[in-house]
């Protein structure tokens, strides 16, 4: 259980100084970083290769943090999230407490309200968002286990959290929804 707790700090202390962590999520393997940290989600796109107008998604521990960065949670939405099974990213309007740099052009962010309880702890210490991608480079395919990242992924971040753990038994990227104003979902990613 120590050594738990070691790694978790160490994950921590990674992240306030600029790093990115390779870790499982409640999803696939992610690279994951501060999200209020600019240079760091710039080292994300660069490890990633990926071009700055797709966005990433940002995990929070719990619906209170999640609403202190976005203009509203419609309660329908609240409640798929705390009771849904299957991880669930939902598109938001951003609120003036997230840098642009996290949002697209119309100043729209995906969000997970995480049930990871290491990912929890580490959003929790750190006391905002983290962003999340999962751990492989731009137009490949995302690895299901961490024997399937990429030697170049695994070289180019700072610190490694569980390096033997898999996400679950049947890894898959969450479903990415969206709502209108009566709270209507849009499915963008079953």
């Amino acid at each position: 259980m120590d050594n738990y707790l070691d790694e978790e700090l160490e994950a921590i202390d990674s992240l306030k100084n600029g790093g990115v962590i390779l870790c499982p999520t409640d999803t696939l393997w992610g690279l994951c970083c501060d999200a209020m940290d600019h240079n760091a989600v710039a080292k994300i796109y660069e490890i990633k290769d990926k071009t700055v107008d797709k966005s990433l998604i940002l995990l929070v521990d719990n619906i209170d943090r999640l609403k202190k960065y976005i203009v509203e949670v419609h309660p329908r939405i609240e409640t798929l999230i705390h009771y849904h099974r299957r991880p669930i990213s939902v598109v938001y309007q951003a609120n003036e407490n997230l840098p642009e740099y996290l949002s697209d052009e119309n100043g729209k962010v995906a969000v997970r309200v995480t049930k990871d309880p290491v990912l929890c702890n580490i959003i929790s210490m750190l006391e905002h968002p983290i962003v999340s991608t999962s751990a492989n480079a731009s137009n490949t395919s995302a690895p299901m286990t961490y024997d399937d990242i990429s030697h170049h992924i695994i070289s180019s971040v700072d610190y490694i959290l569980h390096p033997g753990k898999n996400t679950s038994d049947h890894p898959k990227a969450s479903m990415v929804i969206s709502f209108d104003d009566e709270g209507e979902l849009i499915f963008l990613r079953k």
